[in-house]
């Protein structure tokens, strides 16, 4: 049983049919939450943009420059101060994510912005079509971290309890503010059915962008993918630049052009570069 309250679904349609803003979709929430695989899907099974936020990381360091102290610095005054750290930076960078979904905008496709970054106080700036937080249990996101270490040390374990921490503060956090501005949250349970999760995801998505066009099949799909395809490879070797390794294989998106296909081609970073 997963638990879903509030609505995915705001007003906003009519002012985006209008011209006076962009047809987007948030999907935020917390680390293990499954956000960022199930927008994938969506997007590709749905024919809709997608815009996940932290591929343009190394992207808004460079523009953006330092944002504030390191993360193991903010993390050492424990889980509510680094909680509002990441709330800070995240406020500063969201003009950034909005100026890129703009500039990679297909006509009036709605795009699935997806990140930790999206708050429910922050939708009314920007007036999404709908928006949804996926909220994890400590032990999902701890379980989540962990899949990522490898050859981890003691303090690379630390460290993870104190990302645990400060994530679990987060998602109370948005629970809260959620609630406050009757959005929809999904609780996402430590045993988790990932089928009834991207299932509440997918009506909130379809409910929202049904009045709105979709990519079309053909050139404009196969066009969209490849950018898409392009930002993630570009993060992918700007981290494997950062950290001195190559990451695995990504499952970039097939860039084939035919509707709903959500084949993926797994890639390391030098695979995808020959390949393309």
């Amino acid at each position: 049983m997963i638990e879903v309250y509030g609505s995915g679904w705001c007003s906003s349609a009519s002012m985006v049919r209008m011209g006076t803003t962009m047809p987007i979709f948030w999907i935020g929430g917390t680390p293990g939450s499954g956000k960022s695989t199930i927008a994938r899907q969506l997007a590709r099974e749905l024919d809709l943009a997608l815009h996940p936020i932290d591929a343009y990381t190394y992207d808004h360091v460079a523009r953006l420059g330092t944002l504030g102290p390191s993360l193991d610095d903010v993390l050492a005054l424990g889980a509510s101060a680094a909680a509002d750290d990441f709330e800070r930076t995240s406020a500063l960078r969201l003009p950034a994510v909005m100026d890129d979904v703009r500039a990679a905008q297909v006509g009036g496709v709605p795009t699935l912005v997806e990140g930790p970054q999206l708050h429910p106080r922050a939708a009314p700036a920007w007036s999404p079509i709908g928006a949804i937080w996926l909220i994890t249990t400590a032990e999902r996101t701890r379980a989540a971290r962990q899949q990522r270490l490898v050859d981890a040390t003691h303090a690379d374990h630390v460290r993870m309890e104190a990302l645990v921490e400060r994530d679990t503060v987060i998602g109370a956090r948005l629970r809260s503010a959620a609630a406050d501005a009757g959005r929809t949250v999904v609780e996402v349970p430590t045993n988790v059915d990932w089928d009834l999760v991207m299932a509440a995801v997918r009506e909130a998505v379809n409910t929202a962008a049904a009045a709105f066009e979709r990519l079309r099949p053909g050139r404009e799909l196969s066009a969209r993918r490849r950018h898409e395809n392009h930002v993630v490879h570009r993060q992918i070797v700007a981290h494997e630049r950062h950290i001195g390794a190559t990451l695995p294989a990504f499952p970039y998106a097939c860039q084939c052009g035919r509707s709903g296909c959500t084949d993926t081609i797994p890639a390391t970073s030098d695979a995808y570069r020959t390949r393309d």
